[in-house]
């Protein structure tokens, strides 16, 4: 174990400049210091400072967006002619603060070093490349076309983000309300309702229902906060292990989400957009549509599309067209039913699935517009109930107290 101990790679964090004295900076693993300084310095690099990578506690996280950018980076590098090694080593000295995305484009250089291939560099962090990633890399790489599957990977991805981008908006401003009104009612009934509670009771009026139940609410959240608390932090943990444990979970939740007003038919016209825009990628990467069906399938984002894409891909592998497969699933709208119609008979398969991304993505693009609009009367109703009925519990007895007085 010691020996192993021994050579075990360590990872440098290095500043110097370059033979033309422009200042450079990045990170190299290493056995140790010496060896870090002289593969840098290897490079034409003079060391103004290296020194060893710091223990994070909290690693920054890699996000789909720092993925996203990086396809289109190493897209627009490669489209220039810079060999691959060359330009992760560019794209490692732009990246600022974020260590953890850097130590993953210097593993995948190291990988490529040793002779792997980039697709099967990738495969190697399954977590942040997917299959369609890795097997469009693979693809391009075969018949020498890497650059152009590239530029499709980032192009496919952009689309996808700005599609995830604006769902999630959609979601934003309901949430933000919500939110609001759970801390307007949290104050009422932790600091308003009890100095009401106060008077009406050393006044000695007969409270009414409404108002008794009221106080009893209130000061159940005032001495069991805790237990509230609690039950909410056991149902999060709760939804997060039924949902890892049992797929079933999450197949639950994406079918209720599509039921909802408004905000289902944002998630329903966005699954859709992502599976055009998918198929469209993969077909015309030249993926035979079999592969293409199976990388399509988690890319739609939910759970009813997802099986509805698998079951038209075990239907197409039977003999059965694309067409009538996908009319069986009943999740698939007329309209790109007659479009993958036309691609068929016609053999534009792809321009068509093209022209249903655009259709499906300007759709998500007019319903959040439209959707703060359209669900804010909804909201405002449903908050002010919440609070009309806590202010009028609370003076309905100031009638009766008056009377007395």
């Amino acid at each position: 174990m010691a020996a192993k101990n021994k050579t075990k790679k360590k990872v440098f964090l290095w500043k110097g400049t370059d033979r033309y004295g422009i200042k450079k900076s990045g990170i190299i693993e290493s056995l140790n210091i010496d060896l870090a300084k002289a593969q840098v310095e290897r490079d034409g690099i003079k060391i103004i400072k290296i020194k060893k990578k710091p223990i994070e506690i909290f690693p920054t996280p890699i996000k789909v967006a720092d993925i996203t950018l990086f396809s289109r980076q190493l897209a627009t590098m490669t489209a220039a002619g810079v060999p691959i090694i060359r330009a992760l080593d560019t794209i490692i000295e732009s990246v600022y603060k974020n260590n953890s995305l850097k130590r993953l484009i210097l593993n995948l250089k190291i990988t490529l070093e040793k002779g792997n291939t980039l697709a099967d560099s990738l495969r190697m962090h399954p977590k942040y490349f997917d299959k369609l990633f890795c097997n469009l890399c693979e693809a391009g790489e075969e018949s020498g076309t890497l650059d152009i599957m590239l530029d499709r990977i980032a192009s496919h991805r952009e689309a996808i983000e700005s599609i995830k981008k604006k769902v999630k908006k959609a979601l934003t401003y309901p949430a933000m309300v919500i939110g609001v009104a759970i801390i307007v009612t949290w104050v009422l009934l932790n600091f308003a309702i009890p100095a009401f509670a106060e008077i009406f009771t050393s006044s000695g009026t007969k409270l009414p229902t409404i108002t008794r139940i009221t106080i009893d609410i209130s000061e159940f959240t005032q001495q069991f906060w805790w237990i509230i608390v609690l039950l909410l932090i056991i149902l999060f943990i709760s939804y997060k292990f039924a949902r890892k444990r049992y797929p079933i979970t999450q197949k639950w939740i994406d079918f209720s989400l599509l039921k909802l007003p408004v905000i289902g038919t944002v998630i329903r016209k966005s699954a859709l957009a992502r599976f055009a825009r998918t198929l469209e990628t993969t077909t015309a990467a030249g993926m035979p549509l079999m592969d293409a069906l199976k990388a399509v399938a988690p890319a739609t984002g939910n759970i009813k599309y997802e099986d509805a894409t698998l079951f038209v891909r075990d239907e197409v592998s039977k003999g059965k067209t694309m067409l009538s497969a996908a009319s069986q699933t009943g999740v698939f709208p007329g309209l790109m039913l007659q479009m993958i119609a036309v691609g068929e008979e016609s053999g534009h398969l792809e321009e068509m699935l093209g022209n249903l991304a655009k259709i499906y993505e300007e759709d998500v693009d007019v319903l959040v517009t439209n959707l703060s609009s359209a669900l804010e009367p909804i909201i405002m109703i449903v908050l002010g109930c919440i609070v009309g009925f806590l202010v009028v519990s609370m003076y309905v007895p100031m009638f009766s107290l008056g009377e007395a007085l």
